[in-house]
């Protein structure tokens, strides 16, 4: 019983972050579907760790052209920006065999004015599933917490 109830606060208590957490992903992955431009990447590696549970991630590394303001547009030419994206096993195995990448390019959508704001178009592993779980938690840990903290009525 004792840990039920350690399970009811933290889940009420963390429910919240969690949920924070996912709801500035979606306002993130929102602003760059809505603002962002699609661009052209070069993938330039990838690799597939395995966590201590057993759990895997994939990542792999982008290199792709930043805009330049549109007034320095015929003064500079577009410059590389380089990051690395965590993507899905699913979109991972269909550009990759093994930890080698196997296209070309792979279409990246960014900010302009923020080209390190950007996910991989129909690959990126976001953390916006965390928005619901995170509320699922806080409801649940708060039910938790009201029905196993309540007082039994005396007789």
């Amino acid at each position: 019983m004792a840990r039920l109830k350690l399970v009811a606060i933290v889940a009420l208590v963390a429910g919240p972050i969690v949920a924070f957490i996912g709801f500035k992903e979606k306002q993130r992955i929102g602003k760059i579907e809505k603002d962002g431009v699609e661009v052209a990447g070069v993938p330039t590696g990838g690799e597939m760790h395995k966590g201590r549970k057993g759990a895997k991630t994939y990542k792999i590394t982008v290199v792709y052209p930043a805009p330049v303001a549109a007034a320095d547009a015929p003064k500079l030419p577009a410059l590389p920006q380089s990051k690395e994206f965590k993507v899905t096993r699913k979109f991972f195995e269909s550009i990759s065999s093994g930890d080698q990448i196997t296209v070309d390019t792979v279409k990246v959508k960014m900010l302009t004015d923020q080209p390190d704001e950007a996910f991989i178009v129909g690959g990126s592993d976001d953390d916006r599933i965390m928005f619901p779980i995170g509320l699922g938690a806080f409801v649940l840990g708060g039910i938790g917490t009201v029905v196993l903290f309540r007082k039994p009525a005396s007789a």
